[in-house]
């Protein structure tokens, strides 16, 4: 009877202990934004590439990329267009809704890079004002 009641302790107090440490374990480093994802760019950096077209930002790396992508992307929806077994409509219907959704995505890109160039811009305004 005595080892009953202090395994049922002893299983509740290592239960609480659990409970109450896991919000902790959980939680990690997830509120420090300083060596996150957001930390990892230096910004002065990213605008040094922006303005002169290198890196992420350079036009010929870029495209070589995106035709890479583009090539794959087509791969799989033809891939995908046979096993859904697609009449030549249906294909021309498919091949138009992600022709609409890469224009799409050029534009969301444009948007972006408009963005970059105004963020650089006040950097910049506000490095020089100090």
């Amino acid at each position: 009877m005595m080892k009953r009641q202090t395994s049922l302790f002893v299983a509740s107090a290592l239960l609480s202990a659990a409970l109450l440490a896991s919000p902790l374990a959980m939680a990690g480093n997830h509120g420090d934004r300083h060596d996150g994802h957001r930390g990892k760019y230096d910004k002065t950096e990213m605008c040094e590439q922006l303005r002169e077209g290198t890196g992420k930002f350079s036009p010929e790396n870029r495209e070589a990329r995106m035709a890479e992508h583009r090539a794959k992307m087509e791969e799989r929806r033809a891939e995908m267009a046979d096993r859904l077994e697609l009449t030549d409509e249906q294909r021309e219907t498919w091949n138009q809704i992600h022709q609409e959704n890469m224009a799409k995505r050029a534009e969301k890109m444009e948007k972006w890079q408009e963005k970059m160039k105004e963020r650089c811009a006040e950097k910049a305004e506000s490095n020089s004002d100090q």
